[in-house]
């Protein structure tokens, strides 16, 4: 096995024992870089240098191996530099933000070699490594549900309902009050005009006991203007009076 192949096995135990939901879901560089450091991963995977361990990182975010899945961008860049007579060993410090994905074919033969080598007591190598990556696709879906907002079904709330009533009573057509249907209790006689107050039923009344005022006069309907009878218009307003 190659630096490259060593990393990436690495990587997909570390994976496998701390974090199984990133070996089927995206994460981080930063994150990446933070499960194999260069202190604790250099022996495993023979790296003498930092800058040798940075190379194969490099190598390993450039797509090289078909190992990860990452941004166009980056893997350009990693390529670019890894091309050149005197590479930049620290430019993919510019995407610790970047999110990359694991290969599944990849992880799956990593897996198995795992397995062969330590196999689990319980389990034959083709049944531990499947379970480990159905693990893997469960705790990425219950770490997404999680994260996802939760909207709760909101029956119509009291307040709605009221604010639904009045605006169905405004659009209600407003139909006049019949003479007679209120006032003083006990009286079911016409009503005044100027103050709705209920008239003497059986007597022919010219004024309103209430408020005084002359019942067969005609108001009109603007102004208020006392009107005459056969009046058409109103002579302060102009409004008709028909």
């Amino acid at each position: 096995m190659s630096e490259l192949d060593r990393l990436f096995a690495t990587l997909v135990r570390v994976l496998r024992d701390s974090r199984p939901e990133y070996l089927a879901q995206p994460f981080e560089v930063a994150e990446l870089m933070g499960y194999v450091p260069y202190r604790t991963v250099r022996t495993a995977i023979g790296t003498e240098t930092n800058d040798d361990y940075a190379h194969v990182v490099m190598r390993l975010l450039s797509g090289e191996g078909g190992y990860i899945f990452a941004d166009e961008m980056l893997q350009d860049d990693m390529r670019n530099e890894l091309s050149s007579p005197n590479p930049n060993l620290a430019v993919y410090r510019s995407y610790l933000n970047a999110r990359v994905a694991l290969s599944q074919d990849h992880t799956r033969r990593a897996l198995e070699r795992m397995e062969s080598l330590d196999p689990a007591p319980d389990l034959a190598p083709t049944t531990a490594v499947e379970t480990a990556l159905e693990t893997a696709l469960e705790t990425a879906l219950e770490t997404a549900l999680d994260a996802a907002p939760v909207v709760p079904h909101q029956p119509e709330s009291e307040l709605s309902a009221l604010a639904n009533a009045l605006a169905d009573l405004a659009a209600a057509p407003v139909r006049p009050r019949a003479a007679g249907s209120a006032g003083s209790a006990g009286s079911g006689g016409p009503e005044c005009t100027h103050c709705g107050h209920t008239l003497p039923d059986g007597r022919a009344a010219h004024f309103c006991p209430n408020c005084g005022q002359n019942v067969l006069a005609r108001r009109c309907a603007a102004c208020s203007s006392e009107l005459e009878a056969g009046w058409k218009f109103c002579i302060t307003c102009g409004r008709s009076s028909i």
